[in-house]
């Protein structure tokens, strides 16, 4: 392995002008914030005069050296150039609002750079979800349409720090950054020496995500095979990226490996997972031995264990084949396959109107871990209608256990348990599993009325939307329109204490009667206390609270909003009442076969 390591200024690493920074498709977005944002810029000024900072190593993968503009492939380091780029940009600009020239010249100079044509050109180019919005930054042309905030946001934290600076401090702060600010460069020339650097770099020390570990190692065996293996994987792990956007990758990762391997994985065992996976599925695995592995220390205290009797439970059904093996661009061309439905899941956008429905309340409902066998559910050869029979299904399953107040962290561990249904029993069989873990009818109705929403908005959002669809019979045909336009309406308002509320909504605490502040703790957030309201609907107070609201649930189309205006008053006693006839309307909406019998 040949590496060229050089120690630079910062004035140095962009002073150069035939020198630039090309930072992957395949790598993710700029994710820096606040917090990094000012140990940066506080580590520069802070520093004595003859002290030195180093921030770190830059790992550049090299081409052939060139007359023009030599193009460096940033493997490791681009949170780190990204932002200083945009801390040269502030500086440039302040000097300009300074009116300071020569020095505003010096700093927008240490930002382009020149071939042999003599054009400017970007010193830094980012991959290709974040470079559009990058050039609107740097250029200040359509800013707001940025996907990614977060250059907006470094600019703004900087031009506000720097807005504070002297003229003299201003000065020392440049000199600071461009003499006493070094990196170390390293410069590779073989794709997968840089690969294999960047492992041994980062085995220690700075912990990085999964993601970037495994984009790593699976970029890394690549270009060990051949030179178009490397090109292929790099074009579907780019896919990847793109599908994942504004997802945590993580989360895919985890909840693939889930489905693949039919068994509960852990945030902190994703590396591991993977990699044996890897070894044991990808044909050309075997003949990389020379490849360092990185060695995972994985953590036995997290709190997130399977149940020990769950996992006997379905061991058994959880056997993996790996006789069949395939090729790494198979495996990656899986890993994109798989990330583009997780995409659909996550974001609800199927073309079938009906599935992102049922995916919408799904993540009302608060089930995510249900999305592992979705990810096999949706790639299954099943009729639509079955699939939307399936995921209603889960819809009762998930919202039963949610309000009976069941354990989550075996439900990773259930749902990877359906990955081996039969496509022409799925219907029966994901009932029949379900049913094992499901609360019977008579304890999702005692708890159901008596359930806290506390903090579970969505949820209670959709409980009432679906006991809304019931109340008017409706067949699919209606759809309440619950985002920011339909509101949370709480009946007794969550507050009745403050002057504020008082003023707004009347005096509550005097017309609750005795023991009202207790009372209300209690029983504010019961469903029997919860309606749906359109935000155009103010409600204003007078002397009789529960009136005032009483002419404004007349005027809402929501037929389960009416129906309280035909309370003569509405105090703790008739929301025990209202909980109890919700109870028993819950138990037939959300029926699940053989719950009754348990």
């Amino acid at each position: 392995m040949k590496i060229t390591p050089t120690t630079l200024t910062i004035n140095q690493l962009f002073s150069s002008n035939s020198e630039q920074f090309i930072i992957p498709a395949y790598q993710r977005r700029y994710s820096w914030g606040e917090r990094q944002w000012s140990d940066l810029f506080n580590d520069i000024k802070l520093l004595n005069q003859n002290d030195t900072h180093l921030l770190g190593n830059i790992l550049c993968l090299t081409s052939d050296h060139t007359v023009g503009i030599n193009k460096l492939e940033m493997v490791d380091g681009q949170q780190r150039t990204t932002t200083l780029t945009i801390l040269i940009k502030a500086l440039a600009d302040r000097f300009k609002e300074l009116g300071i020239e020569d020095s505003h010249k010096e700093q927008e100079a240490m930002l382009s750079c020149k071939g042999f044509d003599r054009v400017p050109k970007r010193k830094l180019i980012l991959g290709d979800l974040d470079d559009p919005d990058y050039v609107r930054f740097m250029t200040r042309n359509d800013v707001e349409s940025s996907k990614n905030e977060r250059f907006i946001a470094a600019y703004d934290y900087y031009s506000g720090e720097l807005g504070k600076l002297s003229e003299t401090d201003l000065y020392e702060f440049v000199h600071k950054l461009t003499n006493n600010t070094f990196v170390i460069r390293l410069d590779v020339a073989d794709a997968k020496d840089a690969y294999k650097l960047f492992e041994t770099i980062n085995n220690r020390g700075l912990k990085l995500s999964p993601t970037d570990i495994i984009k790593n190692f699976l970029l890394g065996h690549a270009s060990l095979i051949e030179e178009n293996t490397l090109e292929e994987v790099k074009r579907y792990w780019t896919e990847v990226i793109i599908n994942l956007d504004g997802i945590k990758t993580d989360d895919f990762f985890r909840q693939y490996l889930s489905y693949l391997l039919k068994k509960k994985i852990t945030a902190s065992n994703i590396v591991v997972e993977f990699k044996n996976l890897y070894f044991n599925t990808v044909k050309e695995a075997e003949n990389l031995n020379e490849f360092i592995v990185y060695e995972d220390l994985t953590d036995e205290t997290d709190d997130d264990v399977s149940d020990e009797d769950l996992v006997t439970e379905v061991q058994e059904e959880i056997m993996v084949n790996y006789t069949h093996k395939i090729s790494i661009t198979e495996f990656a061309k899986r890993l994109r396959n798989a990330s583009n439905i997780y995409k659909q899941i996550r974001n609800q956008s199927f073309e079938s109107k009906v599935f992102n429905r049922h995916l919408r309340n799904l993540t009302m409902i608060k089930s995510f871990p249900s999305n592992i066998f979705l990810l096999d559910l949706f790639q299954r050869n099943i009729k639509e209608k079955d699939k939307v029979h399936i995921l209603k299904l889960i819809e009762t399953f998930m919202l039963r256990r949610h309000v009976c107040e069941y354990r989550t962290a075996e439900l990773d561990t259930i749902f990877a348990s359906l990955v081996n249904i039969e496509d022409n029993l799925a219907i029966y069989q994901v009932e029949k599993k379900l049913l094992k873990h499901l609360p019977s009818d008579n304890e999702f109705k005692e708890k159901f009325s008596m359930h806290n929403f506390k903090n579970n908005e969505g949820r209670a959002k959709y409980v009432l939307e679906k006991i809304e669809y019931d109340l008017i019979n409706d067949h699919g045909e209606y759809i309440l329109n619950s985002g920011v336009d339909l509101h949370l309406e709480h009946i007794i308002p969550q507050k009745i204490l403050t002057k504020k509320s008082k003023h707004e909504f009347g005096n509550w605490e005097s017309y609750l009667g005795g023991n009202a502040i207790e009372l209300h703790k209690e029983h504010v957030n019961k469903i029997g206390n919860l309606t749906l309201l359109a935000q155009s609907l103010n409600i204003s107070a007078s002397n009789n609270p529960f009136k005032a609201k009483v002419e404004e649930y007349k005027k809402s189309n929501i037929q389960i909003t009416k129906e309280i205006a035909d309370y003569d008053e509405f105090k703790f006693e008739q929301v025990l009442e209202r909980c109890e006839e919700l109870g028993e309307k819950a138990v037939q909406i959300w029926r699940f076969p053989g719950a009754d019998v348990k």
